[in-house]
């Protein structure tokens, strides 16, 4: 029934579109991508997970400029392990994006389901569906954002719970509705305050809609530019206070810092940082984001809490067509007032643009955790993907 009514939204929105816009060019095409991995604890005892993605997309233009459009996007996955088989089916992306040009700068609006992405990166970084408008101005920007989440796949974009209160869905289903959040954001930037240097705010505000109630506030700070000539940096900090089933406000602490050296010869790229994600420690709690994303690569899939974690990573193109990539990673255990050594990683890759339309890649990563040895982690991918 639900991936009866979303098929036919997407194919009305779509034809409606093309018949009241088939004066300009329609665009269409896809991707099938494939990503095997052989992953466990050591060498001696890899698992093999077979994922492989279908996605078809359309765009039709509604201005002459191509600033405003329709565009949509459709996902089938298939995944094997050790356990089972799975079939899943997606509404990636559905919505229609408006841009308004002025003298004093440009507007644009978006609506329908679309990616958003907080100032850090490390909070919120998914789907939704809902509304986007922002102006960019030359001294200053400014953004609303608004969205829901009830209607996104379970399957496929995972966010975070109270742990007291966690979401269950069936692995198994092909489309499972996910948890119900109302979400709102207001970023306020200025581009240009120094030097080229940007400073931006952000106010976002996750809110349970469904059970226990779980409200979630953060409260970030960015700034980012250039150094010197190809150095540049990051530096970000947010301040969460969340509450859980009517009870007190928690506060929590997410701070990093990142160095990005750019360099002529065969584009090399040197990064170096730290981020730090509270744990019970003085005036904090843990902290805890939205999206799931894996923090490290332990077997336990930990996110961005109680931990501080020292990155350094390289990138290299000694061909147009070939890009090869490392970086190592120190965790320290953050979870309580005393720090201590958790575990260290390291991955190595590599990209071959083999064609326009043909990509292929492979990686290797391992994880040694200090602590607890089930949590190791080594594993070998292989990826490859034809865009028609």
């Amino acid at each position: 029934m639900i991936l009866s009514k979303i098929s036919k939204s997407f194919f009305a929105a779509a034809a409606v579109s093309f018949i009241a816009f088939s004066g300009f060019a329609l665009d269409f095409g896809g991707a099938v991508s494939n990503a095997t991995k052989f992953k466990g604890k050591n060498f001696s005892n890899l698992k093999i997970d077979q994922l492989n993605d279908l996605n078809l997309w359309l765009k039709v233009p509604l201005s002459k400029d191509g600033g405003s459009y329709f565009v949509t996007e459709g996902l089938y996955e298939f995944e094997a392990d050790e356990n089972d088989v799975y079939n899943r089916l997606d509404l990636s992306l559905c919505k229609f994006q408006g841009l308004f040009k002025m003298n004093q700068g440009k507007v644009n609006v978006s609506a329908g389901r679309f990616s958003f992405s907080d100032v850090t990166g490390v909070i919120l970084n998914q789907s939704a569906d809902g509304a986007y408008a922002s102006f960019e101005g030359q001294k200053i920007s400014a953004s609303l954002y608004a969205s829901y989440t009830g209607l996104l796949n379970a399957a496929i974009v995972k966010m975070l719970d109270n742990p007291n209160d966690a979401f269950k869905y069936d692995s198994k289903a092909v489309y499972e509705l996910a948890q119900k959040y109302l979400l709102a954001a207001a970023t306020f930037s200025l581009p240009r305050l120094l030097s080229k240097q940007n400073l931006s705010a952000q106010f976002l505000g996750a809110f349970k809609v469904e059970g226990k109630s779980y409200n979630r506030l953060y409260a970030s700070l960015s700034m980012n530019g250039p150094v010197y000539k190809t150095l540049y940096y990051s530096v970000a900090s947010t301040l969460q206070m969340s509450s859980f089933d009517g009870g007190s406000m928690d506060l929590a602490n997410m701070t990093s810092a990142k160095l990005s050296w750019f360099l002529p010869f065969k584009d090399l790229a040197v990064n170096g940082g730290v981020v730090y994600a509270s744990g019970s420690q003085g005036p904090f709690e843990r902290f805890r984001g939205f999206t799931k994303m894996n923090a490290y690569n332990a077997m336990n899939e930990p996110q961005h809490s109680g931990l501080v974690k020292f990155s350094l990573s390289a990138s290299v193109k000694p061909l147009s067509v070939l890009l090869f990539y490392g970086g190592a990673d120190v965790i320290l255990n953050a979870a309580t007032s005393s720090t201590k050594y958790k575990g260290f990683q390291y991955s190595l890759g590599a990209n071959w643009q083999i064609f326009s339309d043909v990509k292929a890649g492979v990686g290797f990563l391992q994880y040694y955790d200090n602590d607890n040895s089930d949590l190791d982690k080594t594993q070998i991918s292989i990826n490859a993907s034809i865009t028609f």
